[in-house]
C-alpha cells in the first residue's frame, strides 16, 4: 500500500482547511487512517515535502516506526526539515537522483522579555536534540556532528545523504507555540486559519465540519442535499463573504511576495563552485531567479552538476593531452648511445699512470 507525505506537515485540526482549499498537506490523523487500512501490509512511503510542524512530524514518525509491516520510503523530490524526520522512520530509505534532503534547526515565533527569550532558546535546543535522535538512529552518526549539520542548514544530494548513511540507496542506480522546521513550508498563514474559524462560526451548523469538506476546485454541488448541509465553494465565499475572501486573497498575496523574496535571497546566497566559470555561474543564477522560478535547492543541484561536468571535462582533456604527448615521444627515432668520455687508449694510459703512482708510494 502506498502512503504519500506531500505538502506541509500540519496538525490534525488544520487538515480539513487544507482539504477545503485543495492544497496538499499531511497530518498525523491522515497517515494514521491509511495505516489502519493497511493493517499489517508492507508500506511504500512517497515523500515530497518542505516540512512543517515538528510535533506533527514526530507523531507521524512514531506511527510509521510502530507499523508491523515493512516501510520502504522513497524521497521523490524533497524531504526537508520536519519531512526529513518522517523519512527516518523508513526501514529502507531510497532517494531519487534528482531529489534533495535538508536538515536544520527548529524555529518558532516568540515574544516577551529576556527571560522568555532564554526559555524559548532552551526549548528550541531541546527540540533540536529530539530531531537529531531520528537522524542518529538511522545514520549512527554522533549527536555533535548532526547538531553541527543542523546549525549549518545542510542540503544533501542523494550521494551525500548516502555517504552520511541517512539513506540506504539512490533510486535508479546500483544498490548501495507551533514549532516549525520547514524549508519552503507552503503553510496557510495562521492568521488566515484563525480568521476562517471565526467567520465559519456564523455559518449553518455542520456546513463546515471536516466530514463535509469540499475542495474549492469542485464547483458542482451534490444534488438533493438537505437544508443546512450545503458546503460553500470559493465562488459562494466571494459572493457571500467578500470581506473574508478579500482578506484571504490579500494574505495570500503577501505570503507569495514574502516567499518570492525569500527564494531570491536564498539563491543570491549560493556560492560559486570552484569548477564553474563566473559567466556560467551567473547564467544559472539569473535563469533560476527570473525564468525557471527554481528553488535555491534546485539551483544548488544544477550548479553542482555543472561543476561535476566541468571537472570531468577537465580530466578528460588532461588525459587526451598526456596521450598526445606520449604518442609524440613514441615517434622519436632511437640511436646508439654516445661512447663515454676518455674511452679507449686514453683510459688505458690513465689506468697505467695510477697503478705506477701507487707502486712508487703515492700519486702527487
Amino acid at each position: 500500500m502506498k502512503i504519500s507525505i506531500r505538502g506541509p506537515i500540519i496538525s490534525n485540526s488544520d487538515q480539513w482547511i487544507y482539504d477545503w482549499f485543495g492544497i496538499d498537506a499531511t497530518s498525523p490523523s491522515k497517515v494514521s487512517e491509511q495505516l489502519s487500512q493497511a493493517k499489517s501490509e508492507d508500506i511504500e512511503l512517497e515523500i515530497n515535502s518542505g516540512g512543517g510542524s515538528v510535533f506533527a512530524a514526530s507523531e507521524i514518525y512514531t506511527l510509521l516506526k510502530d507499523h508491523p509491516g515493512k516501510v520502504t520510503g522513497k524521497i521523490m523530490a524533497l524531504a526537508a526539515s520536519a519531512a526529513s524526520v518522517i523519512a527516518m522512520a523508513a526501514d529502507d530509505l531510497l532517494m531519487a537522483p534528482t531529489a534533495q534532503m535538508m536538515i536544520h534547526n527548529a524555529s518558532m515565533q516568540a515574544q516577551g522579555d529576556y527571560r522568555d527569550m532564554d526559555h524559548s532558546s532552551n526549548f528550541l535546543k531541546n527540540v533540536n536534540q529530539t530531531i537529531a535522535n531520528a537522524y542518529q538512529i538511522k545514520s549512527g552518526k554522533s549527536y555533535d556532528e548532526l547538531l553541527s549539520m543542523m546549525d549549518a542548514e545542510t542540503w544533501l544530494t542523494p550521494q551525500q545523504a548516502l555517504e552520511h548513511k541517512l539513506i540506504d540507496e539512490v533510486m535508479f542506480s546500483d544498490p548501495a507555540a507551533q514549532v516549525v522546521a520547514s524549508a519552503n513550508n507552503g503553510l496557510i498563514p495562521q492568521a488566515v486559519i484563525d480568521k476562517m474559524r471565526n467567520e465559519l462560526k456564523n455559518m449553518p451548523e455542520n456546513s463546515h465540519t471536516p466530514n463535509n469538506v469540499t475542495p474549492v476546485n469542485q464547483q458542482e454541488q451534490p444534488k438533493n442535499q438537505e437544508e443546512g448541509e450545503k458546503v460553500m465553494n470559493l465562488e459562494e465565499i466571494q459572493n457571500n463573504h467578500p470581506e473574508l475572501f478579500n482578506q484571504i486573497k490579500q494574505m495570500g498575496h503577501e505570503e507569495g511576495v514574502a516567499a518570492e523574496n525569500s527564494r531570491i535571497k536564498a539563491i543570491d546566497s549560493l556560492k560559486k563552485p570552484q569548477d564553474i566559470k563566473a559567466a556560467d555561474f551567473q547564467d544559472i543564477i539569473n535563469k533560476a531567479k527570473f525564468e525557471s522560478q527554481a528553488s535555491a535547492g534546485d539551483t544548488a543541484v544544477e550548479l553542482l552538476n555543472k561543476a561535476v561536468q566541468n571537472d570531468q571535462q577537465e580530466k578528460h582533456n588532461y588525459l587526451n593531452n598526456r596521450e598526445n604527448d606520449a604518442a609524440a615521444l613514441n615517434n622519436v627515432q632511437g640511436g646508439d648511445a654516445p661512447p663515454p668520455a676518455n674511452s679507449g687508449a686514453d683510459n688505458n694510459q690513465d689506468a697505467d699512470f695510477i697503478v705506477s703512482g701507487f707502486q712508487k708510494g703515492g700519486v702527487q
